[in-house]
């Protein structure tokens, strides 16, 4: 009796071992669950960063190719230029770039659709080298408008996937720092663009070009599909490793919720219509429509076309202490430094106040430059208009597509201003040569300071202070439900969220 009993405590204690074990085991596991080892900010940052980094490489193309034409244009004016082109030719090649771009801008919503924004961003190297290479070769007029055609038309191709792929890789805390470089990339371009061509003649310059898209592809070849539109494909696994790179090249568990949300946001867009002709009869369309097309109108028929393109032309004219070429030069950085500005000082003061401040001082400069006519205030006034224009007029139009447009129309709404922002450079830049030989450069300012103008008006009236305000919000005022317009300035900047993994809403995947 005794023996059995013994052997019953022995048993009882065993049992009781096993499941102490068994429960310490499971309480291990879901610590290990819900404790992940910490990911440093840094690390977590990196990958987006490098992301967009790569994404910009191929915006510097854009940025080179803009330039360009201001380079040529004066080298085909000069007495025994390499190719002769009569002044209608100039025109057309000073302004065929802005003809081209919206038909590409048209297809890159579609083509990016269907094959990815990384991957639609990797065939584009291609051609753009090739464009460069048949800019070398040229030996008739006919060459040069074949590659500057081509150049349009794959600068519109690039227009969907760089826009969307920075929304969609990047968490919102580092999503406006990251994407306010878009800008800034094409504007490097400009600006190298411009300083190089006082060193190289244009077409050992467009061979020196070639190189770039071909850096490009090495560094987009490095980083990963968008992961919301690999969800979109119902491409899951593929999701988890893009996002295990973006996220600071961790293990799968580490962005598990995270795929968990994009597979159920990508099952709410699929199962709503992706097209109702009713929305676009809402004042939440037509409205933010009219007024991001008046926000191209100002910047292009306020001078920020004509004064790069015409660049060199235009302070020759004013008797530039400069070289013409140097000016040019010193022009590019003066575009970068406002943009830059503009980066710097928009979450601290607003769409409005910029704007109107901007457009206001960019008219007080064009009617001094009027007056004094020529010299070093001539330059410096114009330089400062320049820096102007490019703090409001070269910024404001993109992030406002980014902001008010809602998701249900963003993709269409975009491409279709977008065209119309690129049709009205074309109108400027085209009519400039005509326009110079009936009215006179002097008249060309006072029309420059007149849209500005309007410009301030309007904005003052109609332009909403979106900084710091939500998308809800937004919308909002274009129903008529909230008035942004009697914000002069933007709330206190609220310090951004630590990145947490969250999924940037405001990009559905495409359906």
């Amino acid at each position: 009796g005794n023996g059995l009993v013994v052997v019953i405590r022995v048993q009882r204690r065993i049992c009781i071992r096993i499941k102490t074990r068994l429960r310490g085991t499971c309480t291990m596991g879901k610590k290990e669950e819900e404790e992940k080892p910490p990911v440093s900010n840094l690390r977590r940052m990196l990958p987006q960063i490098l992301a967009v980094t790569a994404k910009n490489t191929l915006l510097l193309n854009f940025g080179l190719s803009i330039a360009f034409p201001t380079i040529v244009i004066p080298a085909l004016q000069k007495s025994d230029p390499d190719i002769l082109l009569t002044k209608d030719q100039i025109s057309w090649f000073g302004s065929l770039y802005f003809v081209t771009i919206p038909f590409g801008c048209l297809a890159s919503g579609p083509l990016t659709h269907k094959f990815g924004r990384r991957t639609m961003m990797l065939v584009l190297c291609a051609p753009f080298a090739a464009a460069w290479l048949v800019f070398y070769w040229a030996s008739t007029p006919g060459m040069l408008f074949i590659a500057l055609i081509l150049h349009g038309f794959i600068n519109g191709l690039m227009e969907s996937p760089v826009l969307t792929y920075v929304g969609e890789v990047c968490e919102p805390g580092v999503r406006g720092p990251l994407a306010s470089t878009t800008t800034l990339a094409a504007l490097i371009g400009v600006s190298l663009q411009l300083l190089l061509a006082n060193f190289f003649d244009w077409k050992n310059l467009a061979l020196l070009n070639a190189v770039a898209p071909v850096l490009s592809f090495i560094a987009l070849f490095a980083i990963p599909e968008s992961p919301h539109w690999l969800a979109g494909q119902d491409r899951i696994k593929d999701v988890e490793r893009s996002l295990m790179w973006l996220r600071g090249w961790v293990p799968s568990s580490h962005v598990k919720k995270e795929v968990e949300l994009l597979q159920t946001n990508n099952n709410t867009a699929t199962a709503e219509s992706p097209f109702k002709v009713t929305l676009y009869k809402e004042p939440t369309f037509y409205k933010p429509f009219a007024l991001v097309s008046f926000t191209f109108f100002v910047g292009h028929f306020g001078g920020m076309s004509t004064l790069q393109t015409y660049a060199v032309s235009i302070y020759g004219s004013i008797k530039s202490p400069l070289p013409p070429l140097q000016a040019t030069a010193i022009g590019g950085f003066i575009q970068f430094a406002g943009s830059l500005f503009c980066v710097l000082v928009l979450p601290f003061v607003g769409r409005r106040l910029l704007a109107i401040s901007c457009t206001l001082l960019t008219a007080a400069l064009l009617m001094v430059l009027v007056a004094v006519d020529e010299g070093w205030a001539a330059m410096l006034c114009l330089l400062g208009s320049v820096f102007l224009i490019n703090t409001c007029s070269k910024v404001i139009p993109w992030v406002l597509i980014g902001e008010v447009f809602t998701s249900d129309v963003r993709s269409v709404a975009s491409g279709m201003v977008t065209c119309l922002g690129y049709f009205l450079g074309f109108v400027v830049n085209y009519s400039w040569l005509w326009c110079l030989d009936v009215f006179g450069l002097r008249a060309m300012f006072i029309s420059y300071a007149t849209v500005s103008l309007l410009g301030t008006i309007v904005y003052y009236f109609m332009l909403p202070e979106t900084e710091g305000r939500t998308l809800e919000e937004v919308q909002a005022h274009f129903r008529g439900e909230l008035d942004l317009t009697d914000v002069n300035y933007c709330r206190h900047r609220r310090k951004a969220d630590q990145p947490d993994g969250e999924v940037n809403a405001a990009y559905s995947p495409d359906v």
